[in-house]
């Protein structure tokens, strides 16, 4: 539901229960106490009326033709009673019996009058049936006019709260069938209705997210397929052109035949990292094969990688250095995999680092993780191609081309492998203008 308008949801069992209690409360109720309330008002009236003609005549009480005219008013006003007392003495009583109450068989209406006069106190007690007779065409017209009113009302707010989503929900789920999946649905008040169309729309939004990113996986394994097939002809055609050349007998001379051999091993050597490049993109990318996790103290594995590689940083005249900040500190990784994220970085750095540049390799911690950086002295990295480092064979700056040897599947291997492992490998310009490479693993200190 939006947050911009709460929305009075309730489930359909206590809406029917609004109805009903509508449909009694706003017909039944009123039309009984209308009937009632005009019954009683018009019996009181004809005992007010008997009451006025005692009033007047308060001589005549005992006079038995007065008495006998007031038994014809009665007859006149629906039957009924009077009791006439002077100073608490009974002096007249049009009918035998006690005075009827409200639990005898007939409802019946009590009008007492007391006055005063000459001393005397008089008390005129009349009770009058009430009407047994309402008007039934009247009565049932005004019923049957109030149930239609509320009946439509009923139906009005049922049919936009249930009948209007069911209907969308219908249409939405023929769209869903036809492949269009940009459906949009009403909310309902009542719960259920609201939180089916709810789900639907989630499903439908995250089928659609679905089939985009499988679309986008598709185009990426179509480029992924074409650019490898591309990197892997190319040291296949020179090691081919060499071993040729030597099988022909073009390399008279031992000097020429020890070139060729070189150059076919160089080429067998970047035929074989592009192999394992393919192959750990494809277990990362692909298979979603989870790390097997160890315990190991990132220090002394840093260390022990910069120790294997000082041979090859030698070879350029480059200072490969290390520098730990930290006591022993142990994360749960897999050795190979961060083993082969941690050599991808250096081989960047070796590969862009010029002569007589500097790699400086540091390890630390904070927080709850723990951090190691590689940075380097080369020509850094544009900052248009910073947010695109670790798509896959991505090279956006000329220096980063093919030519200097790899699939450009490296960063994109190692962000993965720091993912993989719950961290995060960052990229930026350092303070010396090169390339620095930030990766974070969970500690375990």
């Amino acid at each position: 539901m939006s947050a911009v308008a709460k929305r009075w949801v309730l489930p359909i069992r206590t809406w029917f229960v609004i109805g009903a209690a509508i449909v009694f409360f706003g017909v039944a109720a009123p039309i009984g106490a209308i009937v009632a309330f005009s019954e009683e008002g018009d019996a009181e009236d004809r005992a007010e009326r008997v009451a006025t003609q005692l009033r007047e005549n308060v001589d005549r009480w005992e006079d038995p033709a007065w008495q006998e005219s007031v038994r014809s008013t009665l007859r006149d006003e629906g039957e009924g009673g009077v009791v006439l007392l002077v100073d608490g003495r009974e002096v007249h009583r049009t009918a035998p019996g006690v005075i009827p109450g409200a639990g005898t068989r007939t409802q019946w209406v009590l009008h007492t009058e007391e006055f005063t006069d000459s001393d005397s106190v008089f008390t005129a007690l009349v009770y009058l049936p009430l009407d047994k007779d309402p008007p039934v065409p009247e009565f049932l017209l005004m019923v049957g006019v109030m149930f239609v009113i509320v009946t439509i009302a009923i139906a009005w707010v049922f049919g936009r709260m249930t009948v209007r989503p069911l209907q969308a929900a219908h249409r939405a789920a023929q769209q869903v069938a036809e492949g269009d999946l940009a459906v949009t649905l009403p909310r309902s008040r009542v719960t259920e209705l609201d939180q089916v169309n709810v789900a639907f729309e989630t499903m439908a939004a995250e089928l659609h997210h679905s089939l985009e990113q499988q679309a986008a996986l598709e185009e990426e394994r179509r480029l992924f397929i074409t650019a490898i097939a591309h990197d892997l002809r190319t040291p296949l055609f020179s090691l081919r052109g060499y071993l040729e050349g030597l099988r022909d007998g073009i390399a008279e001379t031992p000097e020429q035949q020890s070139r060729y051999l070189a150059v076919a091993s160089a080429k067998s050597d970047e035929l074989e990292r592009l192999v394992s490049d393919l192959f750990d993109y494809t277990r990362l990318a692909y298979l979603h094969q989870p790390p097997e996790r160890h315990s190991l103290d990132l220090s002394v594995f840093l260390q022990q990688i910069v120790r294997d590689r000082q041979p090859e940083a030698e070879t350029k005249h480059i200072p490969l250095r290390f520098n730990s900040t930290v006591r022993p500190c142990t994360v749960l990784a897999d050795r190979y995999l961060l083993t082969r994220a941690v050599e991808n970085l250096l081989d960047n750095a070796l590969r862009y680092t010029p002569d007589g540049g500097t790699i400086d390799v540091r390890c630390g911690e904070d927080d709850d993780d723990a951090w190691f950086s590689v940075a380097d002295s080369g020509p850094g990295i544009a900052a248009d191609d910073l947010p695109h480092l670790f798509e896959p064979l991505y090279r956006g700056d000329p220096s980063r081309s093919r030519e200097t040897g790899g699939a450009g599947l490296g960063l994109t291997i190692a962000h993965r492998i720091l993912v993989a492992h719950g961290g995060t490998l960052t990229a930026a310009n350092g303070a010396s203008g090169g390339a620095q490479f930030t990766g974070r693993v969970p500690s375990q200190n």
